[in-house]
């Protein structure tokens, strides 16, 4: 229902807007609705869409893949994360869309400098928020692991696992809407679908519903990432949402 009021919000504003500017560059909604229902079934709107997932889901698997062991062993291991962090938090705020030409000199022009390029956007402040995840955990709470024998393993399904997925989920949110804005750009260069290839091919083209169409597609694409990232975050921390529901009830 709050998407459904927010969408209402967000036509509401475009028609007002469409009808004071009264310009083609601003068409109404209600073309731009057409122009996707038309295109999504008979042209090839589904391929962008699918070829831009199939960037942001790679880059995020990698990040992940990546930034889960970090965050776990430099906020565990002391003298790792001594070695570590002062690494990430030196290459964190650099913009990594700068490096959009290096990774097309070493990895081509294709899918793999793009996937590269998001991959990194999530890594580091995922990384980061893992690692901060762990190290709030008590040592009392490692200390009586290892009074009760638990191995390994269970030390990390167990203790730090349940404390680093908040973290985590936090993390996702922050960075994919930085992620969408770098594929946007990056799928400017040397490509022939994707929803950035999508919206500016049809600029240049003065197509300004087509243009419109790819944006709205783009915020679609934004929110279903979001929705999924907060259904696997109920699935995986229920006891997060319990205390959520307590805490409104009080």
């Amino acid at each position: 229902m709050n998407y459904i009021k927010g969408a209402f919000a967000v036509l509401l504003f475009w028609y007002l807007t469409a009808w004071m500017i009264a310009s083609p560059i601003i068409p109404f909604p209600h073309l731009v609705i057409k122009y996707l229902i038309d295109n999504f079934l008979t042209g090839s709107l589904h391929l962008h869409v699918l070829f831009s997932l199939y960037r942001i889901v790679t880059g995020i698997a990698i990040a992940l893949f990546l930034a889960i062991p970090t965050g776990m062993f430099t906020g565990r291991i002391r003298a790792l994360d001594q070695v570590i962090s002062p690494v990430l938090y030196l290459l964190y705020p650099l913009p990594k869309i700068a490096f959009l030409p290096v990774f097309m000199v070493l990895f081509g022009i294709g899918d793999i400098s793009k996937i590269i390029l998001i991959a990194l956007i999530i890594y580091f402040p995922a990384a980061v928020h893992i690692r901060d995840g762990v190290k709030s955990i008590p040592l009392q709470y490692f200390e009586l692991g290892l009074a009760c024998r638990l191995s390994p393993k269970n030390i990390v399904k167990d203790i730090m696992w349940p404390a680093m997925l908040p973290q985590l989920f936090s993390s996702l949110r922050i960075t994919l809407g930085i992620s969408l804005s770098v594929l946007f750009v990056s799928e400017n260069y040397a490509a022939t679908y994707g929803m950035g290839y999508h919206i500016m091919n049809n600029w240049v083209m003065a197509n300004y519903i087509g243009m419109y169409g790819g944006i709205v597609l783009l915020s679609c694409t934004g929110l279903g990432l979001y929705i999924l990232i907060d259904t696997i975050e109920h699935v995986a921390i229920p006891y997060k949402n319990t205390a959520r529901r307590k805490t409104l009830s009080i």
